[in-house]
């Protein structure tokens, strides 16, 4: 979802989870209604993945494959919410654009 940058600025000083200490587990932002707030955040972090080499026609379907699993996270962010006609219109239009084949 990111790079390597916004990663570490997101991250900051977090412990490593091991497994003696599982805080992924017990991080906060797994808590009831936390799932609302931390995944905006993450999401604004996001940046273009590397494709090297990639051609218009690889770049174009990441791209549209990023949109779509963006668009679902955002879906998922609604349902938290309780936004139930914001998920539906967003979950269809996930459905249109990720079985258009």
């Amino acid at each position: 979802m990111t790079d390597l940058t916004a990663l570490q600025s997101y991250a900051a000083a977090a412990l490593p989870v091991t497994d003696d200490r599982p805080r992924i587990e017990y991080g906060n932002w797994v808590m009831p209604g936390e799932f609302a707030h931390t995944l905006p955040q993450l999401m604004a972090l996001r940046t273009d993945p590397p494709l090297i080499g990639a051609d218009a026609a690889l770049q174009a379907e990441v791209q549209h494959e990023r949109t779509v699993l963006l668009s679902f996270y955002e879906a998922g962010v609604y349902a938290y919410q309780g936004d139930q006609g914001r998920w539906q219109q967003t979950m269809a239009w996930v459905f249109r654009k990720r079985f258009r084949h």
